[in-house]
């Protein structure tokens, strides 16, 4: 008598088409969280570089207000050709006197806002107090 063993009935050559799904599922939310990590990432850096900018452009004000050539007319620093509207960032300086105490003070303050003010929440703002000579 001769054993001879038969395939079973039951031998698998592949996958089933719930397998396959459920693979296809799990694939499309690896990718779903991918793409949103990858756009929260995305905004993170633009909204970094904007306040970057931002920064620079209120630096390069009080630069120009430690560098201006005579003291008493340092109130020219409000007027529209300072501050302009560029690259979505709105500059407004704001030049005051203080005399008290015998004292003879300026102080300049410029403050760096967004044209769509998502783009930077809060405004950068830059102060420098100098004295009369």
């Amino acid at each position: 008598m001769s054993t001879h063993r038969h395939p079973s009935v039951h031998t698998r050559k592949g996958f089933t088409l719930i397998e396959v799904m459920i693979a296809l599922v799990i694939l499309a939310g690896v990718i779903l969280a991918m793409g949103m990590s990858t756009t929260t990432a995305s905004k993170s850096v633009r909204d970094a570089d904007f306040k970057n900018r931002a920064q620079s452009v209120a630096e390069m004000q009080i630069g120009r207000a430690r560098t201006w050539p005579t003291y008493s007319t340092l109130s020219e620093l409000t007027a529209a050709r300072y501050n302009g509207t560029a690259d979505g960032l709105v500059t407004a300086t704001t030049v005051s006197r203080d005399t008290l105490n015998g004292m003879n003070t300026t102080t300049v303050t410029v403050q760096i806002s967004a044209v769509v003010s998502s783009n930077l929440p809060t405004p950068v703002s830059r102060t420098i107090t100098i004295a009369a000579p």
